[in-house]
């Protein structure tokens, strides 16, 4: 959902045709992810993230904090040059530009909500995936793709960012939900790999600035964020009004991290500015989007195969 065409729609009551074009988009760009082989059996599984009552399943059930914090996930992700040299050289993001986001909105709803068996063979897929990967970034570092730092990072950034938007456009998490929600989550990031990654709100600060002297903007993170942003690299011309929508986007996702990561992308906004511009906007999308699909098809699945009582989902878009 662009910037513009949420500002046109805050004052309408949101229409079925309305609903219907922003959950046709949300298909479109994210997958429908209703899998019976990977959400549907075996009956009473309740997969890695802690089943029915987690906080998991409340925070990643939620489409529109997954939405709203993906693409400050992914730009965290990637101000890591090692992560960035690998999405740079090995993917196919210029070509695809859908895929990654995509691929990891499909990992999060796969490892919170697919079965045990499920969403380990995801896991494990993903792992195989990146055995190959390794280089060299920019900044002269090698690296492998495997390396448990990296992975705990990547992992990191994730429930990090989609926590936060939860957090600021949903309902405002105790710290102690917090906490249960990065540990219930540490467990797939050991699976994927890392040998450690932050349980809780304190264990994650730390973490972020231990990590941080290792952050960097490199020439491949300027021409990443440049695609991003609709102004480098397209296979198809944007006009004006798209790359604004695109460079609003940006800094409304990135406004959820840290003021040195929106100062290091160039993604800053006085925090007046954010308060009064993006944030709202950041909250809108978000009852449109709860609106229009509350929750991925995976979730009802996910909840009847584990026994409990299986809420609405949006039926497949025509």
């Amino acid at each position: 959902m662009s910037a513009t065409t949420a500002t046109t729609t805050s004052a309408l009551s949101w229409p079925a045709g309305l609903k219907r074009f922003i959950a046709r988009e949300i298909e479109t760009n994210g997958g429908r992810h209703d899998e019976a082989e990977i959400y549907a059996a075996p009956a009473g599984d309740v997969g890695l993230a802690g089943g029915p009552g987690s906080i998991s399943w409340e925070i990643n059930g939620d489409l529109a904090s997954l939405i709203v914090g993906g693409t400050a996930a992914i730009l965290m992700e990637v101000l890591h040059p090692s992560v960035m040299d690998g999405v740079y050289t090995q993917s196919s993001y210029r070509t695809d530009p859908l895929r990654r986001a995509r691929n990891t909105l499909g990992y999060v709803l796969r490892t919170t909500f697919g079965s045990t068996r499920a969403a380990t063979a995801v896991i494990e897929r993903v792992k195989a995936v990146h055995a190959g990967v390794s280089g060299v970034a920019p900044t002269g570092a090698t690296y492998r793709a495997l390396d448990p730092e990296l992975i705990g990072w990547v992992h990191t950034c994730i429930p990090w960012a989609v926590m936060t938007a939860f957090d600021r456009t949903k309902r405002p998490l105790s710290i102690d939900e917090k906490d249960r929600y990065l540990r219930e989550q540490a467990l797939i990031g050991r699976m994927g790999g890392a040998e450690r990654v932050p349980e809780s709100v304190a264990e994650l600060n730390d973490y972020v600035e231990r990590m941080r002297p290792q952050m960097a903007m490199t020439y491949q993170t300027v021409d990443f964020l440049g695609f991003l942003e609709g102004r480098v690299d397209q296979l198809q011309p944007i006009g004006r009004k798209e790359r604004f929508d695109r460079w609003v986007a940006v800094r409304a996702s990135m406004g959820l991290m840290p003021e040195w990561a929106r100062r290091m992308t160039g993604t800053y906004q006085p925090d007046l500015i954010y308060r009064a511009f993006f944030a709202p906007l950041d909250r809108l999308k978000a009852r449109l989007v709860r609106s229009a699909y509350p929750a991925p098809p995976c979730v009802a699945m996910a909840h009847q195969r584990a026994g409990a009582i299986a809420f609405s989902a949006p039926s497949s878009i025509s």
